[in-house]
């Protein structure tokens, strides 16, 4: 995190249903979401999973993260594409291939998105 220039990535753990959701990265850029709910949302990500730096949020400064006014699970989406593109996302934690971040609540964990067979190119330890 220490080291976003604009808007940073990484996979989030026991999100979404999920032992993991991330980032697809090839070549060092996003390209697609590894998630169990709407990959076709713009940006795919639990709010855990994204950093911005200040410069980003001081130069958009009508930029809002609504508390109301979103459809259910597009907040981070809604809050990203005011201040940034996918194209421009960097992906930290070994190009998305670790994850670091972990989504806790004090409730047993839900897996119930969670594929029967490994369905990501990545072998990732959660």
């Amino acid at each position: 995190m220490r080291t976003t220039r604009k808007v940073s990535v990484w996979p989030v753990g026991l999100v979404g249903g999920r032992r993991y959701e991330r980032p697809l990265v090839e070549n060092g850029k996003v390209v697609g979401w590894y998630t169990g709910w709407r990959a076709d949302r713009p940006f795919a990500i639990d709010m855990a999973g994204f950093a911005v730096s200040l410069q980003v949020i001081l130069s958009h400064p009508k930029a809002v993260f609504k508390r109301r006014g979103s459809q259910p699970g597009m907040q981070e989406s809604d809050f990203l594409k005011q201040i940034t593109t996918v194209e421009e996302l960097e992906p930290k934690a070994n190009n998305c291939t670790k994850v670091l971040v972990w989504h806790t609540r004090t409730e047993k964990v839900n897996l119930a998105n969670e594929p029967k067979y490994h369905l990501d190119t990545v072998n990732i330890e959660v």
